[in-house]
């Protein structure tokens, strides 16, 4: 076995600027410019849509221990772009800090 150092690796590449075809092909490079403020998109599969629905239609299909009403607040939050927050990341950070330092 051959090892050649560093000098031969590859740094990690950033995805911004590509966009991923539906039918979840090959990545091809985007052609407008990178915006001012990113954003970040999620897109369900059809199956995951119809789960969803199919859960907030049947309250009793529901899991046990997952607490909605958290989850929906949350929800709500994130869409409102209210759930990042200099304090709530000051918070999360020195809560990181004291479980590693």
């Amino acid at each position: 076995m051959q090892i050649n150092g560093l000098s031969h690796a590859q740094a990690a590449q950033s995805l911004s600027g590509v966009q991923r075809n539906s039918a979840g092909g090959r990545a091809a490079p985007s052609d407008h410019a990178q915006s001012a403020q990113a954003t970040d998109q999620l897109d369900l599969s059809a199956e995951a849509q119809l789960i969803s629905q199919t859960q907030a239609a049947d309250p009793s299909s529901q899991t046990e221990g997952i607490r909605w009403e958290k989850v929906n607040a949350l929800r709500q939050a994130i869409a409102q772009g209210n759930y990042d927050s200099p304090e709530r990341m000051s918070g999360a950070l020195d809560s990181f800090l004291d479980a590693y330092a």
